[in-house]
């Protein structure tokens, strides 16, 4: 593993001489005391990997800590094989997200992609700049804080005492907002703003069969495509069959399934995207276990469901369980800036926009048996760059389902393109900040800067309007 950092020799550093002094690459077979980087990216997703990235081709020193020993959570841990894809509305080949994301896509091949495949095409993506020092199978502890800045976090690697990464600059990019959590950022699980409860949208564990008939998948979803719940199938993706998963009634309560979302594989195996886990704390390891032993538990009859109902499925074999559930959502952090539905609904276009997104408010059930809130259906809007910045905190930028939105507005943005997005955008705003020795809060109080990031963004290929 390459090790492009310098070693911080004289303990915690004052925040001007971190700024002041940047850090320089070292030989790969050294492994410092403590670390200190340009940037700390904490979490190794999607959104994570494009942060580092976009820092990295902005010539910053990255250091990039996950504690799995995979890049990707929910594609390569989740198993999450298919794209929710922001297009423009009507122009189902025009992407509303490039940059990085498009990047990867092409790399996966399309729509449907093995995630056995996106961890090596991941972690390619991370081991082609030598900036970037990624630590897996690495825990990020505790933040360091001085005055209301963070300049870096402790960090343990697998059997290894504690060390720490210095940096003037973080991106929170784990999936729930846990660094920005500790640091006491504020935050609202599930849809408690709402009044109603802390529930948090229903998990899903995904499973892989053989023996599956995709021909016949794809003449029943063409069959009922105009119907009240319509099928449809794009390639190797197909999606709905309602009419066949509708009855499923599991004896267990905090289970259900509403459709299915099917993802073929080039060997002809499939990913099935159904069965839903409700009153799963995605926060909590325990809660996340005992959802997972559930969901694994209700395979065999569900899958014997599909033999009995759904057309293609009568020869249908398991043979894989993805490790990890699908988590939709958890924490919602406070920011500068909170996206509403309203923002979504009405296509709002925002002065600091640095990312664009249209996937459909897509708010999965939060208890069995309700129904869809929010017409299906694709509006262009913008993320602001207010929106990855924690309120109560400087020094940190979010970029993951965590940031700082509604539950309404964030079950659209949510998807791993949108986050992806955000990502690129944090990593590209930590570059100047660093270059112009200013801080995330006073960057986004510029107006100037924050046109400055646009710009580059833009220049690296992004979206950011529409």
């Amino acid at each position: 593993m390459r090790r492009h950092v310098v070693l911080w020799l004289t303990g915690a550093l004052a925040l001007a001489a971190a700024v002041a002094a940047r850090p320089l690459p070292l030989s790969p077979d050294l492994r410092p005391a403590a670390y200190r980087a340009d940037l700390l990216v904490a979490g190794g997703s999607p959104a994570g990997v494009a942060a580092a990235v976009a820092a990295a081709r902005q010539g910053l020193v990255v250091v990039l800590v996950e504690p799995r020993p995979f890049l990707g959570t929910v594609l390569t841990g989740a198993m999450l094989n298919m794209w929710d894809l922001n297009r423009y509305p009507g122009q189902p080949q025009r992407f509303l997200t490039k940059g990085i994301f498009l990047e990867v896509y092409r790399a996966l091949g399309g729509v449907v992609f093995d995630p056995h495949d996106a961890r090596a095409v991941l972690r390619a993506k991370v081991d082609a700049h030598p900036e970037i020092t990624s630590l897996l199978e690495t825990e990020i502890g505790r933040p360091i804080v001085e005055g209301d800045r963070i300049i870096g976090a402790v960090i343990r690697r697998r059997g290894e005492p504690e060390t720490t990464v210095s940096a003037p600059v973080t991106v929170d990019a784990t999936d729930d907002g846990d660094l920005a959590a500790v640091a006491g950022v504020p935050f609202v699980l599930g849809r408690e703003a709402s009044g109603i409860d802390r529930r948090m949208m229903a998990a899903t564990l995904l499973f892989r069969l053989d023996g599956v008939d995709w021909a016949a998948i794809v003449a029943h979803a063409l069959a009922h495509r105009h119907g009240p719940q319509p099928s449809g199938v794009f390639g190797a993706y197909a999606w709905g069959f309602r009419d066949a998963v509708g009855d499923y009634a599991p004896a267990d309560e905090r289970l259900s399934a509403l459709d299915l979302n099917l993802g073929r594989m080039p060997d002809g195996t499939v990913w099935v995207n159904a069965i839903q886990v409700h009153d799963v704390d995605g926060t909590d390891p325990v809660s996340r276990a005992e959802g997972y032993a559930r969901a694994v538990a209700a395979i065999p009859a569900f899958l014997a469901h599909l033999r009995a109902r759904a057309p293609g499925f009568a020869g249908a074999r398991l043979v894989e369980v993805a490790p990890e559930l699908y988590i939709r959502e958890t924490r919602h952090l406070q920011g500068l800036y909170t996206l509403t539905v309203h923002d979504i609904l009405h296509k709002t276009v925002f002065w600091d926009r640095v990312a664009a997104a249209s996937y459909p408010i897509d708010v999965h059930p939060y208890v069995r048996g309700e129904q869809h809130p929010y017409k299906v259906m694709r509006r262009p809007y913008t993320i602001p760059l207010r929106a990855l910045l924690p309120a109560s905190i400087d020094g940190m930028f979010l970029a993951s389902r965590a940031f700082s939105a509604t539950y309404q507005a964030a079950a659209s943005a949510r998807v791993v393109p949108t986050t992806m997005a955000m990502g690129e955008a944090a990593g590209v705003a930590a570059a100047v900040c660093v270059e112009r020795r200013v801080s995330p809060h006073a960057l986004a109080a510029d107006v100037h800067l924050v046109h400055e990031v646009q710009r580059r963004l833009v220049r690296a290929g992004a979206v950011i309007g529409f």
